[in-house]
């Protein structure tokens, strides 16, 4: 299952009454039985804090969790990790499959522990790519160090051979036709498979003329998500595939961060959609007035207390539809005020 806003949203939902959430995320690094024993410690560990109704609830949902376990390793999963969330006086089990593996936790409260997976949603946005050459394309979601190659297109289009005059021109027409024809069916296979796997970003691979061809051939809503282009050749394997396109992935992500904080920094200083400060940003998500929630990946390291701070304004983010983006600073603005801050939607008055 990918991982979706729309996700967060429901588990974020589930804090709106009192009953007993179980979450967790499992690490895999080190096989499923290390992963079930984790379970087992910790769940001795916190029945003794529950009471009766509590314990039933949350016996029950240990048994959905050992269910879904059950099934992944059935159908071969290796990791890296999983996170799994049972509310069962809501009628709600869900399990996700991480792109990296999460710090262990086993935990119940009358919400679910969301933090950990907002920050693999927005560090790890899935990224569509197209690679694409004369014969054949394949079509992958990226995300993390996973890429799943989601569709395949194989089709020939006739070289260029040596004729001459008039010939070598309709010869070259046709060539045109045939590329154009093939481009356009890799757009519309990528815009399906980019639009239902929730895809920001889009990158394309290949040789030079059908990866432009390809490009012009798609929607102007997915144009404008192409972060960059790279030769590739599709004899290759899809580990080398993302050691060529991690750069570039890495560069656009260094882009984004710098104009969410440079664009903070500004409206800071004119005094306008902004607030500093874990507890200012915290008054603007229970107004419903932020627009992008801002953690810096420095206040774990200043802030007494940073998870849990980090998962009420995270949850409160989710809630009220505001974006979570954990980004890396050095100095400026956000780390001035404290680390946290936040992009607004309408000006607030405290």
């Amino acid at each position: 299952m990918k991982v979706s806003e729309e996700l967060l949203h429901e588990l974020a939902r589930l804090s709106e009454t009192d009953r007993t959430v179980l979450s967790a995320y499992l690490s895999l690094t080190e096989g499923w039985d290390a992963a079930a024993a984790f379970v087992a410690k910790e769940a001795a560990r916190l029945a003794p804090f529950l009471d009766a109704g509590e314990r039933d609830y949350f016996e029950g949902s240990l048994s959905f969790l050992s269910d879904y376990v059950d099934g992944k390793k059935a159908e071969g999963y290796a990791g890296p990790g999983l996170a799994f969330f049972a509310d069962l006086g809501a009628d709600f089990v869900r399990g996700v499959e991480l792109v990296m593996p999460p710090a262990p936790l086993l935990a119940v409260d009358d919400e679910a522990v969301i933090a950990p997976l907002a920050l693999q949603l927005d560090e790890y946005q899935p990224v569509g790519v197209i690679t694409v050459d004369a014969a054949a394309a394949k079509i992958y979601i990226a995300a993390g160090r996973v890429a799943e190659e989601e569709t395949s297109l194989r089709e020939k289009v006739h070289h260029l051979s040596k004729v001459g005059g008039w010939s070598q021109m309709r010869y070259q027409r046709r060539r045109d036709k045939e590329i154009k024809h093939f481009a356009g069916e890799v757009a519309r296979r990528a815009e399906h498979v980019f639009a239902e796997g929730d895809v920001s970003r889009v990158l394309l691979a290949g040789r030079d003329r059908m990866v432009a061809a390809v490009e012009e051939e798609l929607p102007a809503a997915w144009r404008d998500k192409v972060i960059g282009t790279v030769r590739w050749d599709l004899d290759a394997g899809d580990d080398e595939l993302l050691a060529k396109i991690r750069p570039v992935l890495e560069e656009a992500e260094r882009e984004e961060g710098a104009k969410v904080l440079e664009r903070f920094a500004g409206e800071l200083r004119r005094g306008g959609l902004a607030v500093a400060g874990a507890a200012a940003a915290e008054r603007a998500l229970q107004m419903g007035a932020v627009d992008t929630l801002l953690v810096g990946k420095g206040f774990y390291e200043v802030a007494a207390g940073a998870p849990e701070v980090v998962e009420k304004l995270a949850s409160l983010a989710e809630a009220t539809g505001a974006h979570v983006s954990f980004v890396p600073e050095a100095g400026g603005a956000l780390a001035q005020g404290g680390h946290v801050g936040a992009l607004l939607r309408f000006k607030v008055d405290y």
